[in-house]
């Protein structure tokens, strides 16, 4: 459940930071954004290594849906709900799903 939860959040992230910029700011903003949400969704002291790990699988198309469902998953949880809340479209349980995958490698 935990990694669950983690994952959910690390989508959340990866939405975030997939909002229009420039192309070189776009890759540093991206890292930045990805390694923010990731960070909000994994509260361990291990974070900044998972986090770190996570960043540098995901990439591509797959990198803006783990964004999006970070960032959803982060904004959903901190209101006080649970990962399987509307707003948890089928994209955002795609980037979910890949967030969670590529976390359980990096742990």
């Amino acid at each position: 459940m935990r990694i669950f939860r983690t994952g959910c959040r690390v989508a959340a992230v990866a939405f975030a930071l997939s909002a229009g910029l420039t192309v070189p700011a776009t890759v540093t903003a991206a890292a930045d954004d990805f390694m923010a949400q990731c960070k909000t969704g994994t509260p361990v002291p291990e974070a900044d290594k998972i986090c770190k790990c996570m960043s540098d699988k995901i990439k591509g198309s797959d990198r803006a849906d783990v964004i999006e469902a970070m960032t959803t998953t982060n904004a959903v949880m901190a209101k006080g709900g649970t990962p399987a809340a509307p707003e948890m479209t089928p994209k955002v349980m795609k980037g979910l799903e890949t967030a969670m995958t590529v976390q359980a490698q990096c742990m």
